[in-house]
């Protein structure tokens, strides 16, 4: 009888060991599933914005004062004025020559009407101080230092044209160089319409352009070479 009681109660024992191994197992394996989530969860790298090769820069105080004064070189560029009446072409090539020392801008004056009789009503006008309307193949004269104002010599005097042109301008402040052509007269009796009639201007030394080898160096005693 004490053997049977034995034999069960190890019977017990074994069944109740058995039961806990079981659950030990079951825990383990449950534990390790859980690790097993935990590894294989990767979280994605964060998405970074590529470079961009733009770069926003203010400009440096240097870079503004030398463009500053690029703006201001091509300012002064073009600021000399060749203006001109020419009736048979011969001061209009004086003109041509000049433009092409100095780098100045042409201005063609004319006569708005064609004289009838030229000798006849040229030197009248001359003589009665007449101002005959004109035009001019530039809008202004505003934006010009030196202005040249080229003729020909008619009666020992410019032609009317061009004390038209003088009065019909603001040249306080400017530079005003004559030149002319001319058959025998030089330019020397001419030149007093430039004190009356552009008296607040600087009246530089003129030029008789007969001969076309005394420009260059007219103009490089002016100081305008190009």
């Amino acid at each position: 009888m004490k053997i049977r009681k034995s034999i069960l109660l190890l019977t017990l024992v074994m069944a109740l060991s058995f039961v806990l191994a079981a659950c030990g197992n079951s825990n383990s394996s449950a534990e390790t599933s859980s690790a097993a989530d935990e590894t294989e969860t990767v979280t994605e790298p964060l998405q970074t914005e590529e470079p961009t090769d733009e770069v926003s820069e203010e400009p440096t105080e240097e870079q503004e004062t030398a463009e500053t004064e690029i703006a201001d070189t091509d300012a002064n560029d073009g600021n000399v004025l060749i203006a001109y009446f020419s009736y048979t072409g011969n001061t209009e090539e004086v003109a041509q020559m000049i433009a092409e020392y100095t780098g100045g801008d042409l201005a063609e004056i004319q006569r708005a009407e064609e004289y009838g009789d030229l000798q006849e009503e040229a030197e009248a006008e001359i003589l009665d101080g007449v101002q005959p309307e004109i035009t001019v193949s530039v809008d202004s004269i505003e934006g010009y230092d030196t202005i040249f104002v080229g003729y020909p010599i008619w009666w020992d005097e410019a032609p009317a044209m061009i004390a038209t042109f003088l009065a019909e301008n603001e040249f306080s402040g400017k530079t005003i160089i004559p030149f002319c052509t001319s058959s025998s007269d030089d330019i020397g009796n001419s030149l007093h319409i430039f004190s009356e009639l552009c008296p607040d201007a600087e009246i530089a030394e003129g030029l008789t352009a007969n001969d076309l080898n005394d420009i260059e160096p007219w103009i490089q005693g002016l100081g305008l070479m190009e």
